[in-house]
């Protein structure tokens, strides 16, 4: 488990964001190939905060990420080669539920 300290410098994401990379390059929210970003199933909004103020540990850890195209570090971009766009930033702080790229 991490520790209450969150952010993309924090060496635990740094660490816990390799290793999801490790494993999958499959975007989570458009099933394509090709992600070298991580987005925060749960997003930092919704996560639970302690009585401080501060995010209960876990945020970081490989289980709250998923590999998703989106921007990198620098504002460098990481699209979708399908054509999908920046899934990270264009799901933004939306719950996955109602994440779609079909209108089922």
């Amino acid at each position: 488990m991490t520790s209450g300290r969150s952010g993309t410098g924090a060496r635990p994401y740094r660490r816990n964001r390799a290793a999801v990379l490790a494993n999958s390059d499959l975007c989570h929210l458009c099933n394509h190939h090709g992600a070298r970003t991580i987005d925060h199933i749960i997003t930092a909004r919704d996560w639970p905060r302690g009585p401080d103020g501060r995010h209960l540990p876990g945020l970081d850890d490989p289980d709250n990420l998923a590999p998703a195209h989106g921007t990198l570090g620098n504002q460098a971009l990481n699209p979708c080669p399908q054509g999908c766009g920046l899934c990270n930033q264009r799901r933004g702080t939306q719950p996955l539920p109602t994440l779609t790229r079909r209108p089922w």
